[in-house]
């Protein structure tokens, strides 16, 4: 018997982060969705916008089933492999840096892909491209 898919959506505070959510849902079919915020560094909402738009997100997650992760550290690609470890996921779906991104965003998909080739990541294209 195989074993239900274990999603991970990865959010920042942005609007986009409904889209992925919902892509987390149509890829779990069934399959338990954790979303998860990371925030750089020890302060969890540093920027002031951010705790607005990520209580809409968590609220939006939550009605659809999602368990909702919110933390802080200092490498965000470690914190995510952590967590894909910790929670045994098989998924992770993540929005594409915006064109004019710091490399560090690129760099987690990136070294995601080459750490962790057994998880199926799913890069969401950016709306406003």
């Amino acid at each position: 018997m195989e074993k239900p898919d274990r999603i991970l959506v990865c959010i920042t505070p942005q609007s986009n982060g409904a889209r992925l959510i919902d892509k987390g849902f149509e890829t779990a079919a069934g399959g338990d969705v954790h979303i998860l915020y990371i925030e750089k560094g020890a302060d969890i909402f540093s920027l002031e916008s951010a705790p607005a738009l990520l209580q809409e997100l968590f609220d939006y997650g939550a009605e659809k089933g999602g368990v909702i992760h919110a933390q802080c550290g200092d490498n965000i690609t470690d914190e995510i492999r952590k967590f894909i470890k910790k929670e045994d996921i098989t998924h992770v779906i993540l929005g594409e840096p915006p064109k004019n991104a710091n490399i560090a965003s690129e760099n987690v998909i990136g070294e995601l892909r080459a750490t962790m080739p057994h998880i199926k990541l799913v890069i969401m294209e950016r709306e406003d491209n």
